[in-house]
């Protein structure tokens, strides 16, 4: 006696409801493996800055020019230029800074542009003989040291390399606002 609402076994005995989940699973499993050849690159594309180092450029000595572009007691604002690459990109000679350079006694000496108090750009006043903020009237002598104004220290030096006639610096941030040299 049949009502209706059971299913009825097929022709070679399997149940209609165990086809089904088959049929089911066969088609989910295709779909899934499908899914998986095409999302897969897709996820790890996406997701490749999270697991590498993705950012570079300017980590270690920059050439900013030859030694006898620099004479001494008399500094000379330099760009420093580097190769920049995040996680897709690559851009030749980018701008990562600018450094003042000079000669001290026949020793290279470099310090940042940046000001150490809230970081605006650190020009020359050639008259005073002195490094000048304009933002909020830090001064600093050729050797760096602050002379007044709010900075909390010096102007930040920079590590100077000189090999076969060429100049390179080593170009770092600072933390600003604070007494100590911090590197950011």
């Amino acid at each position: 006696m049949n009502d209706g609402d059971e299913k009825q076994p097929g022709r070679d005995g399997a149940d209609p409801a165990r086809r089904d989940l088959l049929k089911t699973l066969g088609i989910g499993g295709v779909g899934a493996g499908l899914a998986a050849v095409v999302g897969g690159p897709a996820v790890l594309f996406v997701t490749y800055p999270l697991d590498h180092d993705t950012v570079s450029g300017g980590d270690g000595f920059l050439p900013v020019g030859r030694s006898d572009q620099f004479a001494d007691g008399v500094p000379v604002k330099v760009d420093v230029l580097a190769d920049r690459r995040d996680a897709w990109n690559r851009v030749v000679q980018v701008k990562v800074g600018s450094a003042w350079v000079l000669r001290d006694g026949g020793v290279l000496r470099a310090y940042s542009t940046v000001c150490p108090h809230l970081g605006c750009a650190v020009d020359i006043d050639d008259e005073a003989h002195k490094f000048k903020c304009p933002c909020h009237r830090s001064a600093f002598t050729f050797a760096g040291a602050v002379e007044g104004g709010p900075s909390p220290r010096g102007m930040d030096s920079l590590e100077v390399q000189e090999t076969g006639g060429l100049v390179a610096l080593r170009y770092q941030r600072f933390r600003q606002g604070v007494a100590a040299k911090e590197v950011i």
